[in-house]
């Protein structure tokens, strides 16, 4: 995924409160009737939420792990439907079934006073099955658009202007490695696959592929169209699993792969993996995660003198719900967002800086301390040292959980992912996010030799936003990762199953694995002057792989 920043924006931080007042003696305002009525009601509601946060803090504190790892997916579950496509005509009709009753005729007004923590807030923000960014955009691109034979184009900027044009004629589809540079890419990774099924410890198992999020399918399609050509005997008993939380991707990945391979034992489960709580591959298998990392809710600590804060998001939200066709549109919200801080209590955050904690004692930088000491106590007694002013970090708490699942149900797993080491980013904070969204252009020539039919003629610019606080399903909200604690991350949560043999633990650059992993392919992607962008662009990304 290219995801450019090109154009910045300066996004102005909404106070709901202050746009209260200054409705009170402006008529012309939308919700003008509606925030007069309620303004009497808010303090009250205000008080009554944070009540029930005081009690939540309360019972959380009596929360153990298990009951923590428990709720965390109940936490992420964004689809109730958990449904398995298999090679049969009735899952069409199954999964074409979910979630379609419209049964009210009338339109709903309503207010929602809510505080979420800030990995709940970037949850529903991307993932809300009404109005998140991935449930409501095509992000995915069409199979249908054709992108030209890389040893076709003459040099690097004959393909760098054939990026800025189709970038610019979508409106919020992009383009990923798997795309841009298939099929070679995804058999540089079957490469990689075949290399350790082939040394696999039990030879009488057959070869089992786990893909989560694998958009239009193009990735396992070109990993199965490989294995038939070049390894058939693997082919004919392996078996390929999808995990998609989206519906429409579903159902696309389903008919794109079972056309070409109706015969294979192919599976779309129609969930999130952070649902995968009811069934354990016991087997070895392989997990493929390109792309997908990046777009998992971070929490949000602030770091000062006194301690450990916790990031919240308070919002004041309007809803209309009316009868559509589509699910995707039947709910149009709009609200006031702010941003506040508390005491540490999450348990999840906790359990994170747990594991910072453990590596950072085993690292010569950071001083000795006692193991009773508390994280509380540690940061405390040396923060002063290592921080003039507050500083603002965002946790991978979401990608340390899915770590931990598929330690716990693909105990014999190897992982194949790929994602950003480093983005630009407007947002204040360590790992910060880059918020993004794309406008059309209104204005200036109409000429774009790659315009995509039915989109905005003049086509569409990248906004790179300040802050994270924006309209919930507007913007793409995707993180960096430092890929040292990414490893060790992984490392850490899956120690029991590895016996602490971390050597088979390896991180590669994008250009490292292809060159190694992708030799044989060089030729086809570079363009008649020698350059070759499958291993000089993208020089932002890393492989982590088991």
């Amino acid at each position: 995924m290219i995801k450019t920043n090109k154009i910045f924006n300066n996004y102005l931080k909404n106070n709901y409160l202050n746009i209260l007042n200054y409705s009170k003696n402006t008529n012309n305002h939308p919700n003008y009737k509606t925030l007069n009525k309620i303004k009497e009601l808010n303090k009250k509601k205000l008080q009554h939420q944070q009540q029930q946060e005081k009690e939540q803090e309360q019972n959380q504190s009596l929360v153990n792990k298990d009951e923590v790892f428990k709720n965390f997916y109940d936490i992420l579950k964004d689809n109730d439907n958990n449904t398995t496509l298999n090679n049969s005509n009735d899952d069409i009709n199954n999964i074409n079934n979910i979630n379609n009753n419209t049964k009210n005729n009338n339109v709903k007004n309503s207010l929602k006073l809510k505080t979420q923590i800030m990995r709940d807030f970037i949850q529903d923000s991307l993932y809300n099955q009404d109005y998140g960014y991935f449930q409501t955009k095509e992000v995915i691109i069409s199979p249908n658009i054709k992108i030209p034979p890389l040893n076709s184009l003459k040099n690097f900027r004959e393909y760098n202007n054939y990026l800025h044009y189709i970038y610019k004629s979508l409106e919020h589809a992009w383009l990923t490695p798997v795309e841009l540079y298939k099929p070679y890419y995804s058999w540089s990774i079957a490469n990689y696959i075949i290399d350790k099924h082939n040394n696999r410890e039990d030879k009488s198992k057959n070869l089992k592929i786990y893909e989560i999020g694998a958009g239009s399918g193009t990735n396992a399609l070109n990993i199965l169209n490989f294995m038939r050509s070049n390894h058939l005997e693997i082919y004919k008993t392996m078996e390929y699993k999808i995990i998609e939380i989206s519906k429409p991707l579903a159902l696309k990945q389903f008919n794109r792969i079972k056309a070409d391979h109706p015969a294979l034992n192919i599976q779309i489960n129609n969930t999130s993996i952070f649902n995968w709580t009811h069934k354990t591959e016991e087997d070895e298998c392989f997990i493929i995660l390109t792309e997908v990392i990046d777009n998992l809710p971070h929490d949000k600590i602030v770091l000062s003198s006194n301690g450990i804060f916790e990031s919240t998001v308070c919002s004041t939200v309007f809803e209309t719900f009316e009868k559509s066709k589509s699910i995707l549109s039947n709910h149009k919200s709009s609200g006031y967002y702010r941003e506040e801080t508390r005491q540490l209590t999450d348990p999840i955050i906790k359990e994170y800086l747990e594991y910072e904690e453990h590596i950072k004692k085993s690292s010569s930088f950071f001083p000795r301390i006692p193991m009773l000491v508390s994280i509380k106590e540690f940061y405390q007694k040396y923060l002063k040292s290592f921080f003039k002013d507050d500083e603002e970090r965002y946790l991978p708490t979401v990608c340390f959980k899915l770590f931990q699942i598929f330690s716990i149900y693909f105990p014999k797993h190897h992982i194949v992912l790929a994602d950003f080491d480093e983005l630009p980013s407007l947002v204040k904070g360590e790992n910060a996010p880059t918020v993004q969204k794309k406008i059309p252009i209104t204005t200036g020539d109409i000429n774009n030799p790659y315009h995509v039919p039915g989109s905005n003629p003049r086509g569409y610019e990248s906004i790179d936003m300040e802050e994270i606080l924006t309209e919930p399903g507007s913007c793409d909200i995707f993180f960096p990762y430092d890929w040292k604690n990414l490893k060790q991350m992984y490392c850490y949560t899956n120690r029991d199953r590895l016996a602490n043999n971390f050597e088979q633990v390896k991180t590669y650059k994008h250009k490292e694995f292809l060159k190694k992993y992708g030799k044989d392919y060089l030729n086809e992607t570079k363009t008649k002057s020698g350059y070759n962008p499958m291993i000089r662009d993208y020089g932002n990304m890393s492989f982590l792989l088991s």
